[in-house]
């Protein structure tokens, strides 16, 4: 029996180059349990992915084998095809539901669990706050190109959505960006733009999260940049926010209501991106009724 995280198994099984890594031990892997899934969605996905690459290789050193207890799939290779795979989660993602088209494979098949219906959160909004849901549309996602998932949105966020803020008279907007990697490429473009903005992510230090904090409040800049991985594992409350932007559906439900309710200046509105991919992480925050209504919107 194996107990890790995906970070401390990734330390073990290492990368090509490494000096010392080991990974031997995961050949014989017949059960594999991966408990609290979405909790790694907070953390490098890559992880994970590269540890369960390395599940059932053939092994590099067969000096400890006692070849009359090992099976004959597992010497054909075809260990991952008999191993089983459970999977829990709180909720639905994309990633996780990739994982059995390629790491979790069974020649059995898989069965799915999941609610028959979703509660929305908008009940445990506190304030009367004007909520805009808006729809991202190009022709390139009817064609379903993956790579609108990435560049579609950024590009709609810098050539629609940023203009709109620019020209707005509102200050102290946050705008809340789920992936690390979106927010790295939204701050380089503030960057390059010599936009006046801070941050907070998950790697901020205390004594930045303080100074940010303050500044904000005090309207010293107009834009705060955030990661939903901050507010996983800091859940700060932010002073005199008057607007708020989702530049994507957070996959925690709680992690919009937690912004919104942070809304309590007079006019204040809360702006949320999406497009017709994203009704697996919208069901739960609008609910399954309104989100159909949503993802068949042509505005």
């Amino acid at each position: 029996m194996v107990v890790a995280s995906p970070l401390g198994l990734r330390s073990v099984v290492g990368a090509p180059g490494d000096k010392e890594r080991d990974f031997d031990f995961l050949s014989s892997i017949e059960i594999l349990s991966l408990f609290m899934s979405d909790v790694f969605l907070m953390q490098n996905w890559e992880h994970l992915i590269h540890c369960l690459e390395h599940l059932n290789l053939q092994p590099s050193s067969t000096e400890h084998t006692d070849f009359s207890r090992v099976k004959q799939w597992v010497l054909e290779g075809h260990g991952r095809y008999f191993r089983q795979n459970l999977v829990f989660s709180s909720l639905g993602a994309a990633q996780i539901s990739a994982l059995f088209g390629k790491e979790c494979v069974n020649h059995r098949g898989l069965v799915k669990v999941s609610p028959h219906s979703f509660k929305d959160v908008l009940s445990h909004i506190l304030y009367p706050v004007r909520q805009v849901f808006s729809r991202m549309r190009d022709k390139k996602e009817d064609e379903g190109l993956v790579d609108y998932l990435t560049n579609g949105r950024y590009q709609y966020f810098v050539d629609n959505m940023l203009p709109r803020l620019q020209s707005s008279d509102m200050s102290n907007i946050v705008i809340l960006i789920p992936s690390y990697y979106d927010f790295i490429r939204i701050r380089n473009y503030f960057k390059r733009e010599n936009l006046k903005f801070s941050q907070l992510s998950e790697y901020s230090t205390n004594k930045t999260i303080t100074n940010v904090r303050r500044d904000f409040a005090e309207g010293n800049v107009k834009y705060l940049l955030t990661t939903e991985r901050f507010f996983f594992f800091k859940r700060y409350k932010l002073q005199r926010v008057q607007q708020v932007v989702f530049y994507e559906c957070p996959v925690y439900a709680e992690c919009y209501t937690h912004y919104v309710n942070m809304l309590a200046e007079e006019g204040a509105v809360s702006t949320l991106l999406y497009n017709k991919l994203d009704g697996e992480k919208l069901v739960r925050v609008v609910g399954e009724r309104q989100c159909k209504q949503l993802i068949n919107s042509q505005q």
